[in-house]
């Protein structure tokens, strides 16, 4: 398909109702908007305006291809004169609106449905696709228990939008210490473009991104772009030059560097530009999803509670209730060697960590447990231990 992202038709389907048709013409859209206007032909006032995203619809990318929205304007009160439609397609660019396209009507619309004033008729949508894609597939449709939601969705756009601020930086030079599967690291090369983007992780588990990305209809451009590209390498020896990246991520992965990161904090301070970003959000140990176990006990605080040898009884006696994690199946085994090298991260240590190397914290959120209920076996742990369920921290390099 060749072209621009544009409105290729609108339609009046009778009765409030209106038909959308448009094309994406580039690999992706990200964030996208469709917006509906009825304009009075009299006096240019305009007499509604009607968002797809006001109606609830999160359209968090759609590939290349055709498409049709379908509208109803809900309760209107057309004049006399009549009103003009015009559609308008948008994205998101630097987390703002950008006009894509817009196209008006060239037949003014004289009948709508009349407003009742016992009835509230409220503005609703709805899309497909021209190609024979399952919109109904996408990831941004299938939500928070799709693990290529959770890190191409949405941990990308925690990473962009929220903690980076869509920071001129991501345009640079960019590397993701720990990648794992590389999931979060498309979705971040995807929406930003930068120069160069390297997603480093020994484990390789990125070699079977093609496969998942293709089986998430993300079109395959993107693998013939030299700008992105995935290493086995270790972080605590990096092999880069000093001073080489703008940004520095590492999402889920400082709890499982093996021995310890403190080594892998000062290679990350050492490759990083001064007045480079860093964003962290490194498992929390003594909280609520610490013990990255959850797929063998109900009790999210159980490894506080039992002594190692009897926890470990326990995992390897018991056959995972395994959540969704792109198709990955470890045994329970893997499991307890991964508890193992767990790192205790807190809240407070990973702060004085930060600051002793000279980072600057400029953006942190925290999430905390609804309710802890302590036992026995917690009264040593302290609030901010065990409340403290998830860190996300930015932060500039002073070095």
């Amino acid at each position: 398909m060749s072209g621009e992202n544009s409105i290729e038709q609108l339609k009046s389907l009778g009765d409030g109702r209106f038909e959308i048709t448009f094309a994406i013409a580039d690999d992706m859209l990200f964030d996208i908007d469709l917006q509906l206007q009825l304009f009075c032909v009299a006096s240019g006032q305009e007499l509604q305006s009607i968002h797809i995203r006001q109606a609830g619809w999160d359209v968090a990318w759609l590939p290349r291809g055709r498409y049709v929205a379908e509208v109803d304007a809900g309760s209107v009160t057309l004049p006399t004169t009549g009103a003009r439609p015009k559609a308008l397609l948008w994205d998101q660019t630097n987390n703002k609106p950008r006009l894509l396209s817009a196209l008006e009507s060239g037949t003014p619309i004289t009948e709508g449905r009349i407003a009742v004033p016992d009835r509230l008729q409220k503005p609703s949508w709805s899309l497909r696709s021209l190609d024979g894609l399952a919109l109904e597939d996408l990831s941004w449709n299938r939500g928070h228990d799709d693990w290529f939601f959770k890190h191409f969705d949405h941990a990308a756009r925690v990473i962009v939008n929220l903690m980076l601020a869509d920071n001129e930086l991501l345009k640079g030079r960019v590397l993701d210490v720990g990648c794992g599967d590389g999931m979060t690291d498309l979705g971040v090369f995807l929406r930003c473009r930068p120069r160069e983007f390297v997603g480093i992780d020994p484990s390789r588990r990125f070699d079977l991104l093609d496969e998942v990305a293709a089986r998430n209809h993300i079109p395959d451009d993107w693998k013939r772009d030299p700008a992105l590209r995935f290493e086995p390498f270790d972080a605590n020896a990096l092999p880069f030059d000093d001073d080489h990246f703008d940004v520095v991520l590492s999402w889920g992965s400082f709890e499982h560097i093996v021995g310890g990161y403190a080594q892998s904090l000062r290679e990350i301070r050492r490759v990083l530009k001064p007045g480079g970003l860093l964003f962290a959000h490194p498992g929390l140990f003594y909280g609520e999803y610490g013990n990255h176990l959850g797929e063998f006990f109900d009790d999210p605080w159980i490894h506080l509670k039992l002594p190692p040898e009897e926890l470990e009884k326990r995992v390897k006696a018991t056959p995972p209730d395994y959540m969704d994690r792109g198709g990955e199946f470890a045994s329970p085994d893997d499991y307890w060697q991964w508890y193992t090298e767990l790192n205790p991260i807190t809240v407070t240590d990973f702060e004085k960590e930060l600051r002793d190397l000279g980072f600057e914290p400029w953006r942190v959120a925290l999430r905390t447990s609804n309710l802890v209920e302590y036992t026995p076996e917690l009264q040593q742990y302290g609030f901010e231990q065990l409340a403290n369920t998830e860190l996300y921290v930015s932060a500039w390099n002073r070095k």
